[in-house]
C-alpha cells in the first residue's frame, strides 16, 4: 500500500479498546470483590461451566493465559443459571477502566483532521453498555462498532477470528484497504491483515503516534 494514500475522505480507523484506549485499574478488583455484598448468593449458583469460564477469565485478565476471554461469555453462562449476582460483579469489576490520556488525545487529533473512528473490541455488550454511560465523550467519537456477537451458529465471533473483521467490513460497507486497525495483540493485528486491513500493533501511545507519522497521517 502506498503510504501517501491515507486520507480522512476514504479511510476509517478501527480501534481496539483494552490496553489501547482504556486500561484496567486492577488495584480496584480486590476492593470491588470485598465490597460486593452478594458473594454467597453468587457462590451458591455457580456451576462447573460458569466456574471454568470464571477461572479462565481471571487468568486472562492477569495475563497468565493468551486465550482471549470475553466478559459476555461469563455473563451468558451466569444468566443461564439465574446467577445475576455474578453478572453484576463481573460488570462492576470489568468496568474499572481508566482512559489512556495520550491515546485519547490521538483520537481527538485524528478527529480534528477529519478521520472517522470505529471500535472493534472483544468487550462484552454488558460492559460496553456500562462504558457508554461512564465515558460518553470517548465513546461519542465512535460512529460504528463491532463487539462479540452470537451468530446463527450460536458461536460467539471474536478476535482473532478473521470473520470478526469481514463482518465489520460488510456491516459498514467498507473496503479492507480503507481501514486502519490498531490493537495491542499481534495475533489480532495479523488476523486483520489476513483480510486486507492495514494493521498497527499498539505498544504505547508515543509509538503509535510515530507509526502514524511514518504513514504521513500526522
Amino acid at each position: 500500500m502506498n503510504i501517501n494514500n491515507f486520507s480522512p475522505d476514504t479511510h476509517v480507523f478501527l480501534w481496539d479498546l483494552h490496553e489501547v484506549i482504556l486500561e484496567k485499574d486492577r488495584s480496584q478488583w480486590l476492593k470491588k470483590f470485598l465490597q460486593f455484598n452478594r458473594k454467597w448468593e453468587l457462590i451458591r449458583k455457580l456451576n462447573k461451566k460458569s466456574l471454568a469460564i470464571f477461572f479462565t477469565f481471571v487468568l486472562e485478565k492477569l495475563k497468565f493465559t493468551k486465550k482471549q476471554m470475553v466478559s459476555e461469555e461469563l455473563a451468558i453462562a451466569a444468566r443461564a443459571t439465574n446467577n445475576e449476582a455474578l453478572v453484576d460483579l463481573i460488570t462492576d469489576i470489568c468496568s474499572t477502566y481508566v482512559p489512556i490520556q495520550e491515546t485519547v488525545q490521538i483520537l481527538h487529533d485524528l478527529s480534528a483532521a477529519g478521520y472517522t473512528h470505529h471500535l472493534g473490541s472483544n468487550i462484552g455488550k454488558t460492559v460496553f453498555d456500562n462504558c457508554l454511560v461512564k465515558f460518553p465523550t470517548i465513546f461519542g467519537m465512535f460512529t460504528g462498532h463491532s463487539i462479540p456477537f452470537t451468530a446463527s451458529t450460536t458461536k460467539m465471533v471474536k478476535k482473532p477470528n478473521p470473520d470478526f473483521f469481514t463482518t465489520h467490513l460488510q456491516k459498514y460497507n467498507l473496503q479492507p484497504h480503507h481501514v486502519i486497525f490498531i490493537d495491542d495483540k499481534l495475533i489480532n493485528v495479523e488476523a486483520a491483515q489476513s483480510v486486507g486491513i492495514h494493521g498497527i500493533q499498539f505498544k504505547n501511545s508515543q509509538q503509535l503516534r510515530n507509526e502514524l507519522k511514518k504513514l504521513t497521517i500526522f
